[in-house]
């Protein structure tokens, strides 16, 4: 395989949104070795270059869900934003329904105010009647998150600068009704592609836009065979380029459907899953978690 792509949440990176040192060293490894390796994830590239020089690895970046690909030096080589009507009719359904959303941007995220607030008010609720760690960790991570230089808090989607371009809009909720309500409008249009990486969200974005037709674009750009492409993911954002690549493995912690679509399934996040996938690969063994083998075709 020539080129591996992996998702970036529960997948590449650990449960405090770290990439292992594992993980890294089995990257380099495998760049050192001729394959070329990219991350393909929902988040905003600014915030990728920031998590990969953390935890030492320099890849491409495919970014908001595929709206976007760098190569591994920063130099932008595709991009395609929401149109701007079709982005502003999104964000004001969102801000009529009081759910909050983050609108990805090359200037950054831009997010309201008013449903920052609410979303606050969600979180500390499910803090106070299931404070469980995982809760409270994914909290703290939101909260950090607010911290970061290049998000910004807006009165409305008006005052966005029109000079950015809205590459996704990712809401966010911890109100189940809220969040059923949001996929099942959104899946219902036919001028938003719409996706889901986790429990609580859906995120809006281009229809031509997915990690697969991405990841195409990446190998097509490397002169590389989509049937010598490796993809690796957890979560429904993740199907297009799981089906798409040569190789789709899924992660021991990805979603029962993610599990049954993939050709191969490796070890958790926790468990340094896509490390293991890429020793594998390099060893030229199947890619399987210890007590059984996931082969392609099965």
């Amino acid at each position: 395989m020539k080129l591996f792509a992996t998702d970036l949440d529960g997948t590449l990176l650990n449960i405090d949104s770290q990439i292992s040192p594992e993980n890294a060293a089995a990257i380099q490894k495998a760049q050192q070795s001729g394959m070329k390796v990219t991350i393909a994830t929902g988040r905003v590239y600014s915030d990728v270059v920031t998590i990969s020089r953390e935890g030492g690895i320099k890849t491409p970046i495919i970014g908001s869900n595929g709206a976007t690909i760098h190569d591994a030096d920063g130099e932008r080589l595709f991009h395609l934003p929401l149109e701007r009507d079709t982005a502003a009719s999104v964000m004001q359904w969102l801000e009529d329904h009081d759910v909050y959303y983050e609108a990805s941007t090359q200037q950054g995220i831009y997010a309201p105010r008013s449903s920052h607030e609410t979303l606050l008010a969600e979180m500390e609720r499910v803090l106070g009647s299931n404070p469980g760690e995982d809760i409270a960790r994914m909290i703290r991570s939101i909260k950090k998150h607010y911290d970061k230089k290049d998000y910004h808090r807006v009165n409305s989607h008006l005052e966005i600068p029109a000079e950015a371009y809205i590459y996704n809009i990712m809401a966010f909720s911890m109100n189940p009704d809220k969040v059923k309500t949001g996929r099942e409008y959104f899946a219902s249009r036919s001028d938003v592609a719409m996706v889901v990486s986790f429990e609580h969200n859906f995120e809006m974005q281009h229809p031509d836009v997915s990690k697969g037709n991405a990841l195409t674009k990446l190998a097509a750009h490397l002169n590389i065979s989509m049937e010598d492409t490796v993809a690796i993911g957890d979560n429904f954002n993740d199907v297009s380029m799981l089906k798409m690549a040569g190789l789709g493995i899924a992660m021991g912690n990805g979603e029962p459907e993610i599990q049954a679509l993939a050709k191969a399934i490796t070890l958790t996040n926790v468990e340094h899953g896509v490390a293991h996938a890429i020793e594998c690969l390099l060893e030229g063994k199947p890619v399987s978690r210890p007590e059984t083998i996931v082969g392609e075709g099965q």
